[in-house]
């Protein structure tokens, strides 16, 4: 990979989130529901960070109506001076669950673009450092904005909503054009862009499309990586797990345990075995992992099983 993340000074988290705090309604295929859970990718790729140590910090807009009770959980895992108050009724969404894996999300307020575009880097709050390792849920507009502003590593998950067939030009010219450091979808929303090929192919295709890194999401299957160092696509197994009692929010989880990794200096392989662990113990509850509740001996019998 081509740039290794700085080592930053006094209060400035090593990593910041940047992306959406939802109140997620969540709809299991079997019809089983958990309201109000919190969630959002950067909640949930943040928490996964957290797992391995790092307080990161979190760039979101909150709107109105938004639980205290959510409030305190991020204030306990991350530093949050990030988050940006609107005058507009805050994030939620029903988060529906196939049998197959895809997921449906339903907006549940009016106004959800001001959410859905999230912050841009002029609301970097003092503390927060442009040189910091940044995971970026975002389009293609949002993440050349971002990349032109700020100068450390960047882990890229496209907003799911872009990734459709008619996009792959746009993808492209992203990954040939940004200097995006890693760029992780998963295999439905890869298989959008360039056609059902196998993992192996995919990965191929955007390692020849200009990305530096790629580790491809593929649920129960791990993930399929690669950069320079590994002499192709390899893949990471997932982590054993106890069994799965939601799904939402796991691959996020599994982009911010591997960013923690990176900043740690791991190998792209070793980061990605974090992400795997991280996201094992996201799917055993409801909603955002909380750290605190991620024993660190399981952790590490993970991380071997894994490794």
């Amino acid at each position: 990979m081509n740039r290794t993340p700085a080592a930053l000074s006094g209060g400035s988290p090593r990593m910041i989130g940047v992306g959406g705090v939802f109140i997620d309604d969540i709809v299991l295929p079997g019809g089983e529901t958990h309201m109000a859970s919190l969630g959002g990718a950067a909640v949930h790729a943040m928490m996964g960070a957290a797992v391995w140590g790092e307080r990161p910090g979190i760039m979101a807009p909150v709107g109105r109506g938004f639980p205290e009770g959510c409030r305190r959980l991020l204030e306990q895992h991350l530093d949050t001076r990030g988050l940006k108050r609107l005058d507009v009724e805050h994030m939620r969404a029903w988060q529906i669950f196939e049998e197959d894996g895809r997921r449906r999300e339903l907006y549940r307020v009016e106004q959800t673009e001001p959410f859905i575009r999230g912050l841009s880097p002029a609301d970097l709050p003092c503390g927060y450092d442009r040189r910091a390792a940044f995971y970026l849920l975002q389009g293609f507009d949002g993440v050349r904005r971002w990349r032109a502003e700020i100068g450390g590593f960047v882990l890229w998950e496209p907003l799911q909503q872009v990734m459709v067939s008619a996009s792959r030009g746009d993808f492209r010219s992203v990954l040939r054009e940004c200097s995006v450091d890693l760029v992780s979808p998963n295999l439905i929303e890869a298989q959008a862009i360039y056609g059902r090929l196998s993992p192996e192919e995919l990965v191929d295709a955007m390692t020849g499309d200009g990305a530096a890194a790629v580790a491809l999401r593929m649920g129960a299957d791990g993930s399929m990586v690669a950069d320079e160092t590994t002499g192709g696509p390899v893949r990471v197994g997932a982590a054993p797990l106890a069994g799965i009692v939601d799904p939402t929010g796991a691959g996020n989880t599994y982009c911010g345990a591997l960013l923690a990794g990176i900043v740690q200096g791991d190998s792209l392989r070793a980061a990605a075995a974090r992400g795997a662990v991280a996201a094992s113990f996201c799917v055993e509850t409801w909603g955002a992992l909380m750290p605190t509740a991620v024993d660190r001996l399981e952790r590490d019998r993970r991380l071997a099983a894994v490794g």
